[in-house]
């Protein structure tokens, strides 16, 4: 069986994607990197045979791993392009031992297409990018966030010597099956801020859109593109081939912040039921998290059979605040 080589182990994403890899293929061997012991423990108990201990900056260490693994998941640190350089350059040692061409799946993230931190729905956001037209992957422009990592990934693979995958997840929501981080960041984001002022807001208008998608749907397409990788039967024949975009569904940050104000009310977690507009800069992690548009739409996924079923984000607001409450109450915080 294939030996893996797995960064982001500890994360949302990479900790639920490490609990259904194991479950479909138990007898992958798995090699993680962990900047912890005690989170290499809780990584190791979910199924992995061996810890590396280090951080994204050990560019040795990385790709010494990288070369001795057949494949390298890398969910964690989209958009560093040395650690990305650092997994290349390792799969490319792996190359040269012979036998079948190297993969790396990535996780990239929907910023790249990304319009406007304005809190309202520009011209710009009428596009939604499509993953099944390669002049839509290839179209992105060059500045977006983390755009310069795909393109160096694209490099990669228009090489020859190893495969790179890209998964572009949107807004990811619901509550993870990962072993440490098991709850995203945008919505309970919106959450933690309604918490500390004790009122639900939004940014600017709220009427920006962004594509969502549930974790377990999401781990569904990972397994989807996985098994397509390792099979050997990929047709895809170019590097934008190999991009996915992950959504399901979509909404506006203002609805969002709507549905979860009386929520949180009924709980006596904010002072009333209503959610308010704040100015674009009055909370910078809101605007980041909450702000932008973002819209695609994940034909490629489609055509290999995905079929997204899990509740919609509107239904999940209860377990997110759930795991928000619980986890402030660990880290010390009253409501």
């Amino acid at each position: 069986m294939s030996s893996v080589f797995f960064l982001g182990a500890t994360g949302y994403i990479g900790g639920a994607f490490l609990v259904a890899l194991k479950s479909a293929y138990p007898d992958l061997r798995i090699t993680a990197l962990v900047r912890s012991v005690e989170k290499g423990a809780a990584v190791k108990a979910a199924g992995v045979q061996h810890i590396i201990v280090g951080s994204h900056e050990e560019a040795e260490k990385i790709s010494a791993a990288s070369a001795e693994a057949d494949i390298v998941i890398n969910t964690a640190d989209a958009g560093n392009l040395p650690l990305t350089r650092a997994i290349i350059a390792g799969l490319k040692e792996r190359a040269k031992k012979g036998g079948k061409k190297p993969l790396l799946f990535h996780t990239g993230g929907a910023y790249v297409v990304y319009a406007g931190f304005e809190g309202k729905f520009t011209p710009a956001a009428e596009k939604v990018w499509n993953d099944n037209k390669e002049e839509d992957i290839e179209a992105i422009d060059a500045s977006q966030p983390r755009r310069n990592v795909d393109l160096e990934l694209f490099k990669a693979d228009e090489e020859g010597t190893i495969s790179c995958y890209i998964i572009c997840p949107p807004v990811i929501y619901g509550v993870g099956k990962g072993p440490v981080n098991q709850i995203s960041m945008p919505v309970p984001g919106m959450i933690r801020v309604a918490l500390r002022k004790r009122q639900t807001v939004y940014v600017g208008e709220g009427t920006n859109k962004w594509s969502n998608v549930h974790i377990d749907d999401l781990m569904d397409l990972y397994l989807i593109v996985f098994k397509l990788a390792t099979s050997g039967r990929d047709p895809a024949t170019s590097p934008y081939a190999k991009f996915y975009f992950a959504s399901a569904g979509e909404h506006a940050w203002g609805d969002v912040a709507k549905d979860i104000a009386p929520l949180l009310h009924k709980r006596g977690l904010v002072d009333n039921d209503k959610a308010v507009s704040v100015p674009l800069m009055e909370d910078i992690r809101l605007t980041k998290l909450t702000a932008s548009n973002s819209r695609s739409v994940p034909d490629r996924g489609f055509a290999l059979g995905w079929k997204p079923m899990a509740k919609s984000l509107k239904e999940t607001l209860e377990e997110d605040i759930d795991a928000v409450v619980e986890l402030e109450a660990t880290a010390g915080y009253s409501h």
